[in-house]
């Protein structure tokens, strides 16, 4: 398959990925945005906080064995449905116990404040969400993402439903808890069934064998323990404010940091995409560097003139998402840079997954995590959430150094330099018009326009290749 041809597949599958993902993370958005204004910013905190520690607490049963899912099957395609039968039983047994001890300790550990019976019902809730993703990433290991985009979009829309209706009947944020927990059971329900009539993926337990489950065992060596140690970075903020600076806090950062966990979803489809092409283990090392190098320019194109809008324009946006009281200056302008650094990262994590387990991720994400939780514990009680801002955006660049030297020592050459430069300074100019004295909306799509002309014309001139590639895709698409 040529480079223009593999591009045009790959981009279809994440133009296909990204518009589930836009709709189903503008319906969280929304959810969250009513919430805030409608249970005040302590109440919102307690909530977010909940669904953090979900988060993280049922990272322990996925352990990163989706994408181990995927790498296996890519050398055997046939045995899809065996592999996710014991991947499941492996998930299903681990949230099981997940649950019931957050139903013992949770009382016992949480402030008064924090509600403990709505972090359990949000833990739950994550916990069926991991099993809904295993379902997914089998659905995609046979190149399927419309239906599963689908399922997203449905699942957020009636949590959207669920939470409002839950709190305009007086359900407050223990109605708003089992609205999310509902739609989140439903949701799995759904992925199981598209994913065995649109990819035929049909798990058994009697096809459950200790030889694949000690395949996934024998990876959470690896895998499992950074995908620990991933949601540890991505949500252990939210529990060290809550423990040194309270829920008020968590609420005024949460605010913030969804303008950064919005637009993530762009780097998990790009990833998601190219890791079925990757763990094909007949890829020639050329075409291999080709795929990874594509996929950085994507993230970088794509984050550059966001991180841009955040600079200038962010407290303005997080003041009109979620309403004047949670417009915080400093905390955005730290974490403004975050998405930027954490979308290289992933790439290049997907690419020295792809074909084995491989240890420099656990490093990278350990590095990573030590530096946001050490900043945390040091500034948090000096600076508030502003703190917690900046250890993240320092943690995400530390995962990324360490990832992308590790690629370049695994991977052939990767050549993105031009194509970085070019983003780059279209996105200095864009952020210049961004300031322009007009609202925030406005802003943007002025901003957005400025960037993607000067773009076109500056890879016209600097950086053929990525133009031609891109006006490649184009040409497909509208044909």
């Amino acid at each position: 398959m040529t480079r223009q041809a593999e591009a045009r597949r790959m981009t279809r599958a994440a133009v296909t990925l990204s518009v589930g993902e836009v709709l189903g993370k503008l319906a969280t958005l929304l959810m969250l945005g009513l919430l805030a204004r409608a249970l005040g910013v302590a109440d919102f905190g307690a909530f977010s906080f909940g669904l953090g520690l979900g988060l993280l607490l049922a990272s322990a049963t996925t352990l990163g064995l989706d994408q181990r899912l995927v790498q296996l099957t890519g050398g055997d395609p046939q045995s899809l449905s065996a592999r996710l039968s014991s991947l499941l039983a492996v998930r299903l047994s681990l949230a099981a116990a997940v649950v019931v001890l957050s139903a013992a300790v949770l009382p016992l550990a949480v402030a008064d404040d924090v509600r403990w019976h709505v972090t359990l019902a949000l833990v739950a809730a994550a916990c069926c969400d991991g099993v809904t993703e295993a379902f997914r990433s089998a659905a995609s290991a046979r190149h399927v993402q419309g239906g599963p985009a689908v399922v997203l979009v449905v699942q957020r829309f009636l949590a959207l439903g669920l939470v409002v209706a839950a709190v305009e009947l007086g359900g407050g944020i223990t109605g708003a808890a089992l609205g999310y927990l509902a739609a989140s059971v439903v949701g799995m329900v759904l992925m199981a069934l598209v994913a065995r009539v649109r990819a035929d993926v049909r798990p058994s337990p009697a096809a459950v064998t200790r030889g694949h489950v000690r395949d996934y065992v024998v990876a959470v060596r690896v895998t499992g323990l950074n995908d620990l140690v991933s949601m540890a970075l991505f949500r252990i903020d939210v529990v060290i404010i809550a423990w040194l600076a309270g829920t008020v806090a968590v609420g005024y950062y949460t605010a913030a940091y969804r303008l950064l966990e919005t637009v993530l979803f762009i780097s998990w489809s790009v990833a998601r995409v190219i890791l079925p092409a990757l763990a094909d283990t007949s890829l020639r090392a050329v075409e291999r560097s080709r795929t990874v190098a594509t996929a950085l320019v994507v993230v970088t194109a794509v984050y550059l003139p966001y991180t841009a809008l955040l600079l200038t324009r962010g407290e303005e946006l997080v003041a009109l998402l979620f309403g004047e009281d949670f417009g915080s200056r400093a905390i955005i302008l730290w974490l403004a840079p975050a998405p930027l650094f954490f979308g290289v990262a992933q790439v290049a994590l997907i690419a020295l997954l792809a074909l084995r387990p491989d240890p420099a991720v656990l490093l990278a994400s350990t590095l990573a995590l030590a530096t946001n939780v050490a900043l945390d514990v040091a500034l948090i009680p000096l600076y508030g959430p502003a703190a917690a801002a900046a250890a993240t955006t320092a943690a995400y660049a530390v995962q990324a150094v360490v990832v992308v030297i590790a690629l370049r020592r695994r991977v052939a050459p990767v050549h993105v330099r031009r194509a970085l430069v070019v983003c780059t300074g279209a996105a200095v100019v864009a952020g210049a018009t961004m300031l322009l004295p007009v609202h925030v909306v406005l802003a943007a799509l002025v901003g957005g326009v400025v960037y993607v002309g000067l773009w076109w014309l500056a890879s016209r001139r600097w950086d053929r290749p990525t133009h031609d590639l891109v006006r490649s895709v184009l040409t497909s698409g509208a044909s």
